[in-house]
C-alpha cells in the first residue's frame, strides 16, 4: 500500500515539474510567428507562437533561434526569449 502512494506521489510530481533547461518564448506581439530552431545537438525544427502566447522549447545544450531573418543564439541557461515587433527582445 505504502508503495502505491509513493509511486502515486512521485508521479504527480513528475507531471508538474517544468521541464529540464526548458526555454520559454514570449510572444507580446498580436500576430502569430514561425520560430525555426536550431539545437546545438540536433536537427532543425520549427516552433508556431500564437499571439499574445508562450511556447516551451527544449534548449537543453544551447541553439539558435531565427526569426524574420534575424537570429539570436542562447545557452543552455536561458529561461526566456521574448517577441517583441516582430525580433526578438533583450531581456
Amino acid at each position: 500500500m505504502k508503495t502505491n502512494i509513493f509511486m502515486l506521489s512521485l508521479l504527480a510530481l513528475v507531471a508538474v515539474a517544468p521541464a529540464a533547461n526548458a526555454l520559454t518564448v514570449q510572444n507580446d506581439d498580436k500576430a502569430p510567428y514561425t520560430i525555426k530552431v536550431v539545437p546545438t545537438a540536433g536537427k532543425a525544427f520549427d516552433v508556431s507562437v500564437k499571439a499574445a502566447a508562450k511556447a516551451e522549447i527544449d534548449c537543453a545544450k544551447g541553439c539558435t533561434l531565427a526569426l524574420n531573418g534575424k537570429t539570436e543564439t542562447v545557452d543552455a541557461k536561458a529561461k526566456i526569449v521574448t517577441i517583441k515587433a516582430g525580433a526578438f527582445a533583450k531581456n
